[in-house]
């Protein structure tokens, strides 16, 4: 196998890894924000008050977008297998 290729299916990978996991990780930026701007309003320091929010947010995310991001990494994995014979 080429040092080069190993490097581009490196890179493909993590950016897959990247797409998949940034609208997880963004929904849960945004909602942690907005939690943290209305304790600072409200003066309300509870710590599960962050917590719960976050988690359910995540959640929603993973069932809203769950396929299309099982689509991306099916889609990955499967033109890495088809692949297979051209790296030797």
């Amino acid at each position: 196998m080429n040092v080069d290729l190993a490097t581009q299916l490196i890179a493909q990978m993590l950016w897959t890894a990247v797409i998949v996991a940034a609208p997880m990780l963004g929904i849960a930026l945004i909602v942690g924000l907005l939690i943290s701007i209305f304790q600072v309003i409200t003066q309300v320091q509870e710590m599960s008050l962050t917590f719960i929010p976050k988690l359910a947010a995540t959640v929603a995310a993973i069932l809203i977008l769950g396929p299309w991001m099982i689509k991306r990494i099916l889609g990955f994995a499967t033109t890495l297998i088809m692949n297979i014979p051209s790296y030797f």
